[in-house]
């Protein structure tokens, strides 16, 4: 009877045990999730949102660092209680979207760029610093 049972369970552990975050299926969404990851200081979450090539890689890293060892917990408490506001969404294919947005605390526009690549929006960091599409 304990196999019955434990042979019921198995898959409810595997469900439960596969995150607490469900994939974005659209762009903004996913720019919401990466740009909210950001603030919490969710990087594994960003890194799972992100296009991975090795510039996105290097940036996401050097953000990751700078939040870990600069920013204070001050700070990191301001970020994580801010709010995301988005400015606009320019859908420039339908594959790209660009979404420009700021957050609550520090106010600074930025442009987020959202890529669909194997049938998954993913975000793309070299835009925000380089603004080629």
């Amino acid at each position: 009877m304990k196999k019955i049972i434990l042979l019921f369970m198995l898959p409810l552990l595997f469900i439960a045990c596969q995150g607490e975050h469900e994939r974005p299926t659209d762009a903004l969404e996913t720019a919401r999730e990466f740009i909210r990851s950001s603030l919490d200081g969710d990087y594994d979450w960003a890194r799972e949102l992100m296009l991975k090539d090795s510039s996105n890689v290097y940036i996401l890293q050097r953000l990751e660092k700078n939040y870990n060892s600069v920013i204070n917990d001050t700070e990191k408490a301001e970020f994580k209680k801010s709010s995301i506001i988005v400015h606009s969404v320019d859908n420039a294919s339908d594959s790209v979207v660009i979404v420009n947005y700021s957050n609550s605390y520090k106010n600074k526009p930025l442009p987020l760029k959202v890529v669909k690549k194997d049938g998954l929006w993913q975000v793309d960091l070299n835009y925000t610093f380089t603004g080629n599409l």
